[in-house]
């Protein structure tokens, strides 16, 4: 409806121009038609007036006014337009015009609520990318959850969505797991053969001491070749660090990242490894490239801020390859291969985000966790470095969870193997209810996970909640064929028929679904479809405990005004489904009796 009234005002001033009431200058003007907080302002609120006053040399009031007077309404859609404050035109849609309107939702069916802002344009959203050193935490499944989610919203909103998880396999992290799984299958191995003379070993500090590495390792001698498995305990480590490395990394994958999403309802349309942009050459190739485009240089950095300079220091006055992020607005260049020859970690972001690029997609959307916010000036300016503009890239933050059992905070670290995996969790509550948790919030807020709640079976559990009102919904509509009567088709003369106030405005949410899931795509916000579907639900929990006060059932003796009920309802069943798939969340046609409270 809201591009209904944009496309009456345009209309409108293009009539204006051609009489000769404005000045050509005006046409194209861009302006808002935005909701009233106060509803007594009317259904919305156009700033047409204020926008033109300077092109057209006259006061916003008397602009306004020509509006008013020459307004191009031919279908009567609006009942009424004032002039309020400085310029606004607040203007009222005829009810009618709303219930009409309905006949979308059942048309679109699933549909109802994409759109295609995108033009379908190319985007990559890229999220998890947990290192593959054991099972993800809590915190990696929220970033699961709301990259999967800003997926959907993407797609629904008319982008091309490629989804991908970028696998960490290369670098410190990876050979500290490809150790302490050696250890471990020495460990086992010694266990079945007393002969082979291994003595035992210890863990180092920074390896990883968690029970599941044991599993790894496990795993890990089953797939290797059968004749080279003493060779394998037997080492030198660096001797098998690569090949082990490799089998461990996938063993991970293969039997702790991926089957937990999987348990999430959580796809990847690719899983790109770091070690193929190490092995491909792909670094040489993005820092040749920014090279030549004059942002890569070889000089000394200044030690961090707050270290000073070891005088004595054998790197002292050895230069760097430096990527000249301060040109972008870092607030310091950044080491992209150090002075020993290896490459700094960035120099593969560097080229993980060239890569990007070079495979064609418009937009990147990285979904990070909050202890990465630092990172992202040096990321963006990387990517204008390459010709593309900021905006090119969005980073989606997320902070962590926390979890609480019993009143208690839970702690998470996983190189000391005291962490809450995720699959605990969806083994606990179910994929549902930790969707719901972890999207209720912004991302970048904190978040308290309350185990005991998610169980819960009342409206005070929001995952309970955010899922009642399609049950409910479910429930009237089955009554209904209880009863005998057919099922729920559009009637043109809806607003005869439904006449309270809570009807029209559970219809006016209904028809502005579609804008809220273009602007939460366009934020890369999906917890706004959360607050939707609660403030609906609450909406129409409202409206039927009030038609039951005050004997307005839904099913009565009216067949017009019970058809015309059950046709509302269904439109509200639908947008509820539409929303809940939005959020990987099902749609549940039933529910507990006493949640349900069906019509009586």
């Amino acid at each position: 409806m809201r591009e209904t009234v944009r496309q009456i005002f345009e209309a409108t001033i293009g009539l204006c121009v051609a009489d000769g009431l404005l000045p050509p200058a005006v046409e194209g003007s861009s302006f808002s038609v935005e909701t009233p907080r106060n509803p007594e302002h009317g259904d919305y609120a156009v700033n047409a007036a204020m926008v033109l006053a300077k092109a057209a040399g006259k006061p916003p009031r008397a602009i306004a006014q020509i509006l008013k007077d020459r307004l191009h309404d031919p279908d009567g859609i609006l009942s009424g337009v004032e002039i309020a404050g400085p310029g606004f035109l607040n203007v009222r849609v005829d009810p009618a015009c709303f219930f009409r309107s309905l006949r979308l939702v059942q048309e679109k069916g699933e549909r109802f609520g994409h759109c295609d802002h995108g033009r379908a344009q190319r985007v990559m959203v890229e999220y998890v990318s947990a290192n593959p050193t054991g099972p993800m935490h809590v915190g990696h499944g929220r970033g699961a959850v709301t990259g999967d989610a800003i997926a959907r919203l993407l797609k629904a909103a008319g982008w091309d969505v490629t989804r991908e998880y970028y696998v960490n396999d290369a670098g410190g992290q990876v050979i500290a797991l490809a150790r302490s799984v050696w250890i471990r299958a020495r460990e086992i191995w010694a266990a079945t053969h007393p002969d082979a003379g291994l003595e035992p070993m210890s863990l180092g500090e920074d390896d990883y001491k968690g029970e599941y590495v044991v599993d790894v390792a496990r795993a890990v001698l089953d797939r290797w070749p059968e004749a080279e498995r003493e060779a394998l305990v037997q080492g030198p480590f660096e001797q098998i660090r690569v090949p082990l490395m490799r089998r461990a990394v996938q063993v991970v994958l293969d039997t702790m990242i991926k089957p937990d999403l999987e348990a999430f309802g959580i796809e990847f349309d690719n899983w790109f490894s770091e070690r193929t942009l190490h092995e491909n050459g792909e670094i040489e190739k993005a820092l040749a490239d920014l090279t030549g485009r004059g942002f890569i240089e070889e000089r000394v950095l200044p030690p961090p801020r707050g270290i000073e300079r070891d005088p004595d220091a054998d790197t002292e006055g050895r230069a760097q390859l430096v990527f000249l992020s301060h040109r972008f607005g870092d607030d310091t260049d950044r080491a992209i291969k150090k002075a020993d020859g290896s490459y700094t970690y960035f120099a593969a972001d560097v080229a993980y985000h060239w890569d990007k690029l070079q495979r064609g997609y418009d937009r990147l959307v990285n979904v990070w966790g909050a202890d990465h916010g630092g990172y992202v000036p040096r990321v963006r300016a990387a990517i204008q470095a390459m010709g593309k503009p900021a905006e090119a890239l969005d980073v989606v933050l997320v902070q962590m969870v926390n979890l609480l059992k019993n009143g208690q905070p839970v702690k998470m670290g996983k190189r000391s193997g005291n962490f809450i995996t995720i699959r605990w969790l969806l083994d606990e509550v179910g994929a549902d209810a930790v969707r719901v948790f972890f999207l209720m919030r912004r991302g970048d807020a904190m978040l308290d996970f309350d185990v005991e709640l998610a169980k819960a079976q009342s409206k005070d559990n929001p995952v309970f909640y955010v899922q009642y009102g399609h049950a409910r919904c479910a429930a009237i509509l089955r009554k209904a064929v209880e009863a005998g009567l057919p099922r729920p088709g559009f009637d043109t003369d809806l607003s005869r028929h439904l006449t309270m106030p809570e009807e029209l405005e559970l219809a006016k949410r209904i028809l502005a679904f579609p804008e809220l899931v273009a602007g939460a795509a366009e934020a890369l916000e999906p917890h706004r479809i959360v607050f939707f579907i609660q403030e609906t639900t609450a909406a129409f929990q409202s409206y039927y405990e009030k038609g039951k006060r005050q004997g307005e059932k839904v099913i009565s003796e009216d067949r017009g005004k019970t058809m015309a009920r059950l046709y509302l309802i269904a439109c509200m069943k639908q947008v509820f489904a539409n929303a809940l798939a939005l959020l990987g969340v099902s749609a549940p046609e039933r529910m507990a009796r006493e949640a349900e409270d069906e019509e009586s």
